[in-house]
């Protein structure tokens, strides 16, 4: 009986030996960045239901304030730190947009997040953001980027979303002072 009870032990602590562990995600870059997209993955619980595949990433201003325009791309590069090193790992983005949120002229679906899981490898630069590839897509006011690993939330990054003007009046809304 004893012995089975060591083979099980040590089977147990081997498995978690083996499985990789987030413990933190090291900012490297933050703020506006260009880059090419170079195709589309689905992600249904993401606005309109995909996330871009991008290359040529540049970022050009580190910066939490991010100008109301159409094309313009926020986010942040990041090491995952975790253990053992070059191991996959399965994260989840989530963007909380600012309220009342944004709502797609073609479904009439409103968006309040965008969610996407995605892969990184321990050890290894990734990045997440956001593109305003439509007009309808810009909400001023604070965007709120999270990166989570099961349920410990390891990144919280505010980018301020304003300057409103040549955009739709819905969109101006949320950065009107109150009063």
């Amino acid at each position: 009986m004893t012995r089975w009870l060591i083979c099980g032990l040590a089977l147990l602590f081997a498995g978690r030996a083996m499985a990789a562990d987030v413990t933190a995600l090291a900012i490297v870059e933050s703020g506006l960045y260009r880059a090419q997209t170079i195709g589309y993955n689905p992600a249904p619980l993401a606005v309109n239901g995909q996330t871009q595949t991008i290359t040529d990433i540049e970022f050009y201003s580190p910066t939490a304030k991010v100008p109301a325009r159409q094309g313009i791309r926020f986010g942040t590069r990041f090491r995952v730190l975790g253990t053992p090193a070059n191991q996959s790992v399965v994260l989840r983005s989530v963007w909380r947009i600012p309220e009342p949120g944004i709502q797609n002229p073609d479904t009439g679906i409103v968006y309040r997040q965008s969610i996407a899981e995605f892969t990184a490898i321990t050890g290894a630069v990734t990045m997440r953001g956001f593109s305003f590839n439509h007009l309808w897509q810009i909400r001023c006011g604070d965007w709120i980027q999270e990166v989570w690993f099961g349920v410990r939330k390891l990144l919280s990054q505010t980018f301020t979303v304003e300057d409103c003007r040549g955009v739709p009046t819905a969109a101006r809304r949320a950065a009107a002072p109150a009063g």
